[in-house]
């Protein structure tokens, strides 16, 4: 496993995921407004489902990346930073998997 590699990716997909988190509360806010909108069933489903999908994109890079590459060592660093990225992003953002 290359670790600088490992380390680069770790800090750019953590980047990417805060940055859909945020954005996809700010697109939410826009979209279904606040007060009896957002508390609508179709609200929160569409919310459940967004922040699932988002929080497995690391994860599913990673995987892609890992069948895709040839070289293994490198393969391997996508492979674990997007396993520890979903995790660590599941478990800070308190994400119910």
């Amino acid at each position: 496993m290359n670790i600088k590699l490992f380390f680069l990716l770790v800090i750019i997909e953590s980047l990417c995921v805060v940055g859909g988190f945020f954005g996809l509360i700010l697109f939410f806010f826009l979209y279904f407004g606040s007060g009896a909108g957002a508390s609508s069933d179709k609200a929160i489903l569409t919310e459940n489902v967004s922040f699932v999908i988002l929080f497995l994109l690391p994860l599913l890079f990673g995987i892609f990346k890992y069948r895709a590459l040839t070289e293994k060592l490198k393969a391997k660093s996508y492979l674990y930073s997007g396993l520890l990225v979903t995790i660590v992003s599941g478990i800070y953002f308190d994400l119910n998997m």
